[in-house]
């Protein structure tokens, strides 16, 4: 969701939804909108079920992840792990440095990814990447 707003994003998982025939049941609406407004925290499955439970306090972790699963395979978010934690993401390519005596994710803006790119094709590596991410301590971040 780099550029888009919410509102379009919303609006998108609706049509592939349509589009895929998957239905479209008050739930999972609202589940996808908690997960769309938590992506650019990197939020962890046990933060979006807690957000969840406070409008759907009957919902399972399991329809939960059920439904980041499908929202990433309808490709609107991804998904990654650090230490055991299932973490949400953006789709546009990009590094993650994750803070881990914070535990926290920060997103390093698209220069530092086309640096990286430049660097590794002197090198002769010539890919496409997606995703880079970094593991560390972050000091004053």
């Amino acid at each position: 969701m780099a550029e888009t707003n919410f509102d379009e994003e919303m609006k998108n998982v609706l049509e592939k939804l349509s589009e895929k025939e998957l239905r479209m049941t008050p739930q999972r609406i609202l589940i996808s909108k908690t997960i769309l407004s938590m992506v650019k925290n990197h939020s962890s499955l046990k933060e979006i079920y807690d957000e969840t439970q406070k409008v759907l306090p009957r919902v399972g972790m399991s329809t939960v992840y059920n439904t980041i699963k499908m929202l990433e395979a309808l490709k609107i978010i991804d998904t990654f792990d650090v230490d055991g934690k299932m973490r949400i993401d953006q789709t546009f390519p990009h590094i993650n440095i994750y803070c881990r005596n914070e535990d926290k994710i920060i997103d390093l803006d698209e220069n530092a990814m086309e640096e990286i790119t430049k660097i590794l094709a002197k090198y002769g590596v010539n890919m496409n990447i997606k995703k880079i991410l970094i593991d560390g301590k972050c000091i004053d971040s």
